[in-house]
C-alpha cells in the first residue's frame, strides 16, 4: 500500500503533523465515538429516556473500551460507516438492559458528525496556540522593524519607500484574525448532530421542544454546543473548511514573500535554517516557506472538494458525507503542518536592513518619484508634475544621477531635496500604519 505524503514516513515532516494526525488517527476516532455514545447515554438517563442505571452501566463499562480499528474494518466497509460494528462491539462487553440501551434512538449519522465536531475542537486548541506564538513573533519583527525601510513592490517592480515593519504587520494581522475567527468557531459553531433515524429523534420520544434540549444537554456533556439535526444541511462543516483554508492562505503569503525576499539576488531576509542541495554546496533553499505554499495551495483545492459535496440529498446522503471524511481530516492536518512551518521559519529570520536600504536607493531611488510628484504638485500643478518626474526618472535611469539632482535640474520648484533623497525620511507612513496594525493585533490578542 503506498503512504500518502502527510502519512508517509519519508515526508511527514515536510506535508505531514504528528500531533493532528494522532487526534485525527481511526483509535482517536473511535475513541471520540465512544465518548459521544456515553455522553448521549448519560443525557437519555438523566432526562429519563432510558433507565438511570442503564445509562450508568453504559457510561461506566465504555470508559475502559478502545476496539481494534482493524477489527471494524470488514463491519465498516459493508455498512459504508463503521457505527454499526463498533456498537456491534460495545455491546459485547455490556449486560442487558445497557446493552439494549446503547445508541438508543440515535442513528449511525449522530455518532459520526458529532464525534468528528470534537476532533475538529481538539485540533483547533492545537492551531490555537501554535498561531498565538506566530502572531507574537511577527508582531515583534514588525514593532523592532515599524521604520525600517524597504522597497514596496507591486506586480513584482519596486513601488514606493515602505518598512519592513509594515511586511511584518501585514503578515501578522490576518493571522491574528484567523486565530481569532478560529476561536469564536471553537465557542460558537462546533455543534452536537443529535437527529435519530430521520431528524425528528422519534425513537427517543422527543417530542415538540424535546429535541433541541437533547442536543444542549449532550453539548454540555462534550464540551460543544446544542442545534437543532443539521444533517443535510452541512454549513457547520463548511465553516470550518472556510476557516481552515482562510489560515492556509495567510500562512502562504508569508511563505511567498520570504522565498522572494531570500532570492540570492536580493538577499533581504536571511533564513534561520535552510536546506541543502544534493550538488550545490552554497545552496540556502527556503524548505519551510515552499512548504507553507505548497500547504496553501493544497488545502485551498480541498475547500473547493467540500464546498462542491455540499449538496446532500434528502435526508442523508451517503456518498457526500463520505467526501467529507476524505477531505477535512486531509485539511487540518495540512493547515498544522502549515502553522508549525510557519513558526520555525519566522523564529528565525535574520532582516538584512542593509540590502533592503541598498534595494531602495538603488537605480537613482527611482522608488522616491511618487513622493517627488506629490511635493511638486503645489507649485506647478498635477499633470506638470507628473511630467517633470517621468523625465527625470528617464534621465535618471540612463545617467544613474540620483533622481532628486536630475529634478533639481529640471525646475527650480523650492523642493526639500534633501528629504526627497532620504529614505528613511519616506518611512513615517509605513511606520505609522504598522503601529494600527500592531493595535489591532494587540486587541485580538487581548480577547483571546
Amino acid at each position: 500500500m503506498s503512504d500518502l505524503p502527510p502519512n508517509s514516513p519519508l515526508y511527514l515532516s515536510l506535508f505531514g503533523d504528528a500531533e493532528a494526525a494522532h487526534l485525527l488517527s481511526s483509535a482517536s476516532e473511535i475513541a471520540s465515538m465512544i465518548e459521544v455514545e456515553r455522553a448521549i447515554a448519560r443525557a437519555q438517563g438523566a432526562a429519563g429516556v432510558i433507565p438511570a442505571g442503564a445509562a450508568a452501566a453504559i457510561d461506566d463499562r465504555l470508559a475502559g473500551m478502545a476496539p481494534d480499528p482493524a477489527e471494524l474494518a470488514a463491519g465498516t466497509a459493508a455498512a459504508g460507516v463503521p457505527v454499526p460494528a463498533l456498537v456491534a462491539a460495545l455491546r459485547k462487553g455490556l449486560e442487558r438492559p445497557a446493552a439494549d440501551y446503547l445508541h438508543f434512538g440515535a442513528t449511525s449519522q449522530d455518532i459520526v458528525d458529532t464525534a468528528l465536531m470534537l476532533r475538529i475542537a481538539r485540533v483547533l486548541d492545537l492551531l490555537d496556540g501554535r498561531l498565538a506564538m506566530l502572531v507574537a513573533t511577527l508582531a515583534e519583527l514588525a514593532r523592532a522593524h515599524r521604520a525600517t525601510p524597504m522597497a514596496g513592490r507591486t506586480r513584482g517592480q519596486v513601488a514606493t519607500p515602505v518598512s519592513f515593519g509594515l511586511r511584518a504587520a501585514n503578515w501578522a494581522l490576518p493571522l491574528a484574525r484567523c486565530r481569532a475567527r478560529l476561536r469564536a468557531l471553537r465557542r460558537e459553531g462546533l455543534v452536537v448532530q443529535l437527529g435519530g433515524a430521520s431528524g425528528d429523534l422519534a425513537a427517543m420520544g422527543a417530542g415538540a421542544g424535546k429535541a433541541r434540549a437533547m442536543a444542549d444537554a449532550v453539548a454540555i456533556e462534550l464540551g460543544l454546543c446544542g442545534a437543532l439535526p443539521w444533517m443535510a444541511d452541512r454549513q457547520p462543516l463548511r465553516r470550518v473548511a472556510g476557516e481552515l483554508g482562510e489560515l492556509a492562505l495567510a500562512l502562504g503569503k508569508v511563505g511567498e514573500d520570504v522565498i522572494l525576499l531570500t532570492r540570492s539576488e536580493v538577499g533581504e531576509l536571511r533564513l534561520g535554517e535552510a536546506g541543502g542541495s544534493s550538488t550545490m554546496p552554497q545552496k540556502q533553499n527556503p524548505v519551510r516557506a515552499e512548504a507553507m505554499v505548497a500547504l496553501a495551495r493544497f488545502t485551498s483545492g480541498l475547500a473547493g472538494q467540500l464546498d462542491a459535496g455540499g449538496l446532500h440529498r434528502e435526508e442523508r446522503d451517503g456518498a457526500a458525507w463520505m467526501g467529507e471524511w476524505l477531505v477535512l481530516p486531509q485539511m487540518m492536518v495540512a493547515a498544522a503542518a502549515a502553522t508549525a512551518h510557519g513558526a520555525a521559519l519566522c523564529s528565525g529570520l535574520q532582516v538584512m536592513a542593509e540590502a533592503m536600504l541598498a534595494r531602495l536607493a538603488g537605480d537613482g531611488g527611482l522608488s522616491l518619484a511618487e513622493q517627488a510628484s506629490f511635493a511638486l504638485l503645489p507649485h506647478v500643478g498635477r499633470a506638470a508634475a507628473q511630467d517633470l518626474v517621468k523625465r527625470a526618472a528617464v534621465e535618471t535611469r540612463a545617467s544613474g544621477r540620483p533622481l532628486a539632482e536630475t529634478l533639481r535640474a529640471l525646475t527650480d520648484a523650492p523642493l526639500g531635496y534633501a528629504a526627497l533623497a532620504d529614505p528613511d525620511a519616506a518611512t513615517g507612513p509605513a511606520a505609522a500604519m504598522t503601529d494600527e496594525m500592531l493595535a489591532e493585533i494587540a486587541a485580538l490578542q487581548a480577547r483571546a
